[in-house]
């Protein structure tokens, strides 16, 4: 599978755009905003949208979202602890923003363990609860999407609403430094980095 990635909005928020090279079967993870350069995306890559993922509720995730879910009729899949976050302004922080909270509802709800196909390939998910409730995180062969969970030598922030500071802790340790050191990070924000990178210099995490 291919990943190709989109920095998008005021909060330069990284929207992913993973699919199948032979099938063009294609997933969007985020779509932060800007719904015409990720159409553009789209279009250049003859792509067909399968599922709209989204790593967690907040605002800077999910501006495009109706309009991505209602032009390609893609299914909506969040962690089930975040769907009633997804269209409540207040806990997704658009109010706080001065963004429209989206009408999009989830159509699959994700829970530790799961996973998806896309062609011939598998995704899988793990909850990473902490910056919010129902964050997860999205795994393939030799890569993972983190959300706002785990960055470059940093982590995700826990002052908001359902934010958990030892959750967020316990799911970094537990479950994303479980993974082998060699895995790709695709954060929410910033550049790539690695699991093994993060072990070895987050200052954040002990």
């Amino acid at each position: 599978m291919k990943i190709e990635r989109l920095v998008l909005g005021m909060l330069h928020t990284n929207c992913y755009i993973v699919y199948d090279e032979q099938s063009k079967e294609a997933i969007i993870i985020d779509p932060a905003d800007s719904y015409p350069k990720i159409k553009a995306k789209i279009l250049e890559l003859d792509l067909q949208v399968k599922y709209v993922i989204l790593t967690h509720a907040h605002s800077d995730h999910i501006g495009a979202l109706d309009q991505l879910a209602d032009d390609t009729g893609a299914l909506v899949c969040i962690g089930a602890d975040d769907a009633t976050i997804l269209n409540d302004g207040e806990l997704n922080l658009c109010s706080y923003l001065g963004n429209s909270c989206p009408t999009s509802k989830a159509d699959v709800l994700i829970n530790d363990g799961d996973s998806l196909s896309l062609s011939q390939n598998t995704i899988k998910f793990i909850t990473t609860p902490g910056h919010t409730k129902g964050s997860i995180s999205i795994v393939f062969d030799d890569a993972v999407i983190s959300g706002d969970t785990l960055f470059f030598e940093s982590i995700g922030r826990t002052d908001f609403p359902t934010s958990d500071t030892v959750a967020i802790f316990n799911s970094i340790k537990n479950k994303l430094y479980a993974l082998d050191r060699e895995t790709t990070v695709y954060p929410g924000h910033g550049e790539p980095t690695s699991i093994g990178h993060e072990i070895d210099n987050n200052p954040f995490v002990w």
